[in-house]
């Protein structure tokens, strides 16, 4: 959230510089309108496009990294008491926005309450079809919405050189432009630039109104009323005010200015190179910053705030006064930890027995352990509340109070980094963990009827046996293609040889769901991808098929999965992928 605030800022920031360097001494007084009311909207929009197309990726030449996912679950674990679920603390940024969201439209409602005010107290009257309130005792004169404000005390000159000059505000809905402004300050109300934007564009306001009126009375004479006039000025933001005296000169030198050349309207071209260079930005930094999110490396700084006073997941600093980092590696081990408890995570070292970090969860938070040294490394995981510390054998130990299970991770994390001939390959891992097993979690794969059933309740798919008849199986690599469904279609996928187009495998995966095709021969594969729903089998020329009596699309697989094993000197590399698949509506049915 705090990137998103900086980068509206930001991106704010950069467009009123443009338009006050380039464009507002122009002449071209409805282009800058327009600009000032789009490049907001724009500001707040932009942070959310990531165009993938716009996206810099590092060439595998040079180095590639290899992502892993794991998820572990609290099945099998020693289960050490139950202890009661705490709620998530008040989140007090959020509390203070609504506070300021709450004051700024009270704000706002007694503007409005002002004037109808001055409404109900006005004598009523019209001027080319237009609404007048003429204000007893008053010299004021502004307009809102479809109604001109006038006070009794002016001069007919006066008046109707202010008539000619608020009908255009009047039919111009420069009234919408406010309204839309004091909305964003409601909802924004912490952004200073909001109010910067409002007072441009009515400054420009003013400028419309005034080069309309001069088309019809004298230039001079007009000036010199602006010049005479008694100024007061009411207190309503978004009313366009004829006397408001900080705009009067400006209002002046713009009506002795020249009319802009054509040629300047190109200055408005110049938003496409910054909106462009803008989504680059947000492409390129999407994983930057999903990266940096609730990422806090370990550290001997004396200066590290207290993360566990703030409620955020951390290296605590007590346990990892003897933690060993790397610097030169830009690994990384990404944990997300359940809503059902906190959670302790020491990572242990396999050759040595030795803890390298120890991190503390609390709940539904992520945390990034970074800059890993070389080797391989299990994880040690406690589940409970009430976090504390203490020393063993001269040894900072964190622990729960009250401790509900723990467990030692089965699996091998190997952050050797592999230099091979296609450059260096720098493992990093993705895990998820949770005190309740998770509906998706697999059935034992050791087991070859595992993957045989339709309509598997575990894991919400399965590989057939009648389509799967011919099924190609190495059991000795232990890799996968995790495949996880949306909401909208069922899924057939089948995993075909790209050479012989023959199929080695045919998974069926229901809505919602997550399936794993595991112990793929080495070879390169791509996908057939059938959406639809009411799952059958047929038999064709003696090959059973499997099939979808309510097809919805059917599709071949944009990427080819190379599922070589890369042999090097450390070891082995086996290659596993993850895709996501869905079905749009909008999507054409091949």
């Amino acid at each position: 959230m705090l990137h998103y605030i900086l980068q509206i800022l930001i991106f704010q920031m950069l467009f009123l510089v443009i338009y006050d360097l380039l464009l507002k001494k122009d002449t071209f007084f409805n282009w800058n309108r327009l600009y000032l009311i789009i490049t907001p909207i724009l500001s707040f929009i932009l942070p959310f496009v990531k165009i993938e197309s716009f996206k810099t990726t590092t060439s595998q030449i040079y180095a590639s990294q290899v992502e892993r996912v794991i998820t572990i679950s609290t099945e099998g674990l020693t289960s050490l008491g139950t202890t009661e679920i705490h709620q998530n603390p008040t989140n007090w940024w959020l509390f203070a926005y609504y506070i300021g969201v709450g004051i700024s439209l009270l704000l706002l409602l007694f503007k409005l309450y002002k004037l109808k005010i001055l409404k109900s107290v006005a004598i009523k009257a019209t001027f080319n079809n237009k609404k007048i309130a003429v204000l007893p005792n008053s010299s004021q004169a502004f307009s809102f919405w479809n109604t001109i404000y006038l006070g009794d005390a002016l001069n007919a000159e006066e008046k109707k050189q202010i008539l000619l000059h608020e009908v255009v505000h009047v039919e111009e809905k420069h009234s919408i432009d406010q309204i839309f402004f004091e909305f964003l300050r409601v909802l924004f109300w912490w952004n200073p630039l909001v109010y910067v934007f409002q007072s441009r564009i009515t400054v420009l306001h003013e400028y419309i109104a005034d080069a309309e009126v001069i088309t019809t009375i004298d230039k001079r004479n007009y000036i010199e009323q602006l010049l005479n006039a008694a100024f007061q000025t009411q207190e309503i933001t978004f009313v366009n005010q004829f006397f408001n005296q900080s705009l009067i000169k400006k209002r002046i030198l713009m009506l002795q200015k020249s009319k802009s050349k054509t040629i300047s309207k190109f200055k408005y071209l110049l938003l496409i190179p910054i909106v462009l260079g803008i989504l680059t930005y947000t492409a390129c930094s999407e994983e930057l910053n999903q990266s940096k999110d609730n990422d806090f490396e370990g550290s001997k700084n004396d200066d590290r705030p207290d993360y566990a006073a703030l409620m955020i997941s951390h290296e605590p600093k007590c346990p990892n006064q003897n933690s060993v980092y790397n610097k030169n590696l830009n690994n990384y081990l990404s944990v997300r930890n359940g809503k059902n408890s906190e959670a302790i995570l020491d990572i242990i070292s396999i050759e040595t027995s030795k803890k390298i970090r120890t991190i503390h969860f609390f709940r539904n938070q992520t945390f990034f352990v970074r800059n890993i040294p070389e080797g391989k490394y299990k994880l040690h995981i406690s589940y409970g509340e009430d976090y504390a510390e203490k020393t063993v054998d001269e040894t900072c130990k964190g622990y729960f109070k009250n401790e509900v299970a723990t467990e030692i991770n089965e699996n091998i994390l190997d952050f050797d980094v592999l230099k091979t001939e296609k450059g260096v390959n720098i493992p990093s891992y993705n895990i998820s963990i949770d005190m309740v097993k998770k509906e998706s979690e697999l059935p034992d794969e050791s087991s070859e009827e595992s993957n045989t059933i339709v309509n598997n309740n575990n894991s919400g798919g399965s590989e057939p046996k009648c389509s799967n008849q011919n099924s190609t199986y190495d059991k000795k690599i232990d890799n996968y293609l995790k495949i996880t469904t949306g909401n909208n279609a069922e899924v057939i996928v089948q995993v075909f040889v790209l050479d012989t187009e023959q199929v080695i495998r045919t998974a069926y995966i229901k809505r919602g769901k997550m399936y794993f095709i595991r112990n793929i021969p080495e070879g390169k594969y791509k996908l057939n991808i059938t959406y639809g729903d009411n799952y059958a089998e047929k038999t064709v020329d003696g090959v059973c098929l499997a099939y979808f009596k309510d097809e919805k699309a059917n599709e071949i697989g944009e990427y080819t999965l190379d599922f070589t094993v890369i042999k090097t000197d450390k070891g082995y590399n086996v290659p596993s992928y993850n895709i996501a698949l869905d079905f749009n509506d909008n999507d054409p049915i091949n």
